[in-house]
């Protein structure tokens, strides 16, 4: 069949477009379909690939064309060469309907999403998922990427992660834990204000959108570049380096109030007999205390945090919530639930937290309800007064956000037991750390100003 003019030239300016990467779907499907119905194109196309090569690499060629010698002289050549030009050709063009044109090549691979709630991501969110350069932003859970260096990244939510080759990636803001093997030693991970290289460990880091940020070696060793520093930063296991961000977050700053409906200081109705109110109404009352033996205040921070560790002991830290029930006086409960909204603590690696499970008990010596938030420590905190179990709750590990609960009858005959109208309750995390620097969980207290504080929902019988 004879090939016209216009058909090749379009042939051969399809080929021209596949060897710059820039053919769509529907031009692929074009250029396989002529070079099936026209073998003849393909003859033409390797004359041509022949021709381009002599004039590229022979200078002597070029001077013959000028002086418009036969182009048939070289057509011997080019036949000879012609069936294996063609063969490579083909066998290219067959392959462009596999390997989409222009597409980043993976990098790595998401091999776990463990309660993720994602924002704007621009990589594939699907567990197995294949994933190239790009940027992972995580709202909610843990997700775990393998890069294809072997490097191991588990993100922690709240957090922003751009994926840049497969020995480096850009923390943005949030939280990562690094393990890196032997086959990856050199993997980095960047931050606004610093680079981590790692020899073969496992790490933590962590850094806000403004730069501050820290670095725990859990094993192993890695080097710190600060962009704002001369000298390197050697550290090995156990080694931590803080630029910033440990203080800022040991201090929170409370966020902006909101209208009452987060801080409910008076008793609200349902219209079903239940009555709901918060630490924030009356004497009401809510703090931590750590177990470190300064005596340190942590009664007007906008969320009480709870640790429990066997790695630092010193670090535990247990909650205290007192609620006033003298508008209740004189009356019992049918029923009862305690509800606390779960806060993104930032403090320490919720990778190294498993699912935990909180115990919330009730003071029943009340001598020690007259605590007050503004002086409570671990020197002098309620908890040395006998307490009895009122339940348990449980947190998923990597979760950071939501609301816990706790009802039944133990908390029932707590409450109808009380005589002074103050009931103090006592919330402790039961689940150990599974090495040192494990996440702080929070929780949200009265002056929290965009989060509800804890709340009481009673039952009154008629």
């Amino acid at each position: 069949m004879k090939i016209s003019p216009k058909l090749r030239f379009r042939f051969h300016m399809l080929c021209e477009m596949a060897r710059d990467a820039g053919l769509s779907e529907a031009q692929r499907d074009e250029l396989n379909q002529l070079a099936t119905a026209h073998p003849g194109l393909l003859d033409s196309l390797a004359e041509s690939l022949v021709i381009d090569a002599e004039l590229r690499h022979d200078g002597r060629l070029v001077r013959e064309l000028q002086a418009a010698a036969p182009l048939r002289i070289y057509r011997r050549r080019w036949l000879a060469w012609s069936l294996a030009a063609a063969a490579c050709i083909l066998s290219g063009i067959l392959l462009l309907r596999k390997i989409p044109t222009g597409a980043p090549p993976p990098i790595a691979t998401l091999v776990k999403a463990t309660g993720c709630k994602w924002a704007a991501s621009t990589l594939p969110t699907a567990e197995g998922s294949r994933v190239a350069a790009g940027t992972y932003e995580l709202v909610e859970g843990l997700a775990t990427l393998r890069f294809d260096s072997g490097a191991e990244v588990v993100l922690e939510a709240p957090a922003a992660l751009e994926l840049v080759s497969a020995m480096n990636c850009r923390l943005l803001r949030g939280t990562l834990v690094s393990d890196v093997p032997p086959s990856a030693i050199g993997f980095s991970v960047d931050t606004p204000n610093a680079r981590i290289v790692d020899y073969g460990t496992r790490f933590g880091v962590s850094t806000s959108a403004d730069g501050e940020y820290m670095v725990q070696v859990l094993s192993g060793r890695v080097e710190v570049e600060d962009h704002n520093e001369a000298a390197l930063h050697k550290l090995g296991a156990g080694d931590k380096i803080d630029r910033g961000l440990l203080k800022k977050k040991l201090n929170p700053q409370a966020p902006p109030a909101e209208p009452n409906r987060w801080r409910p200081d008076r008793i609200v109705s349902d219209g079903e007999g239940w009555q709901l109110f918060s630490t924030g109404y009356g004497r009401g009352k809510d703090a931590f205390t750590e177990s470190s033996g300064t005596g340190k205040n942590y009664g007007k921070e906008p969320y009480f945090r709870v640790k429990h560790t066997t790695f630092q002991t010193h670090l535990n830290r247990t909650g205290f919530l007192c609620f006033d029930l003298e508008r209740f006086q004189h009356r019992s409960f049918e029923n009862a639930e305690l509800s606390l909204s779960i806060e993104p603590s930032d403090l320490g690696f919720a990778t190294l937290v498993p699912d935990s499970t909180f115990a919330v008990y009730g003071l029943i010596d009340e001598n020690f309800d007259a605590w007050d938030e503004s002086t409570i420590s671990d020197l002098e905190s309620p908890d040395r007064g006998e307490t009895v179990l009122l339940g348990h709750f449980k947190i998923a590990q990597g979760v950071s956000r939501g609301t816990c609960t706790l009802t039944g009858k133990a908390l029932v005959d707590f409450l109808n037991a009380d005589t002074n109208s103050l009931a103090t309750l006592i919330v402790r995390r039961e689940t150990d750390e599974t090495a040192n620097g494990g996440l702080v969980h929070a929780f949200a207290t009265k002056e929290n100003g965009s989060n509800t504080p804890p709340l009481l929902r009673l039952k009154p019988r008629l």
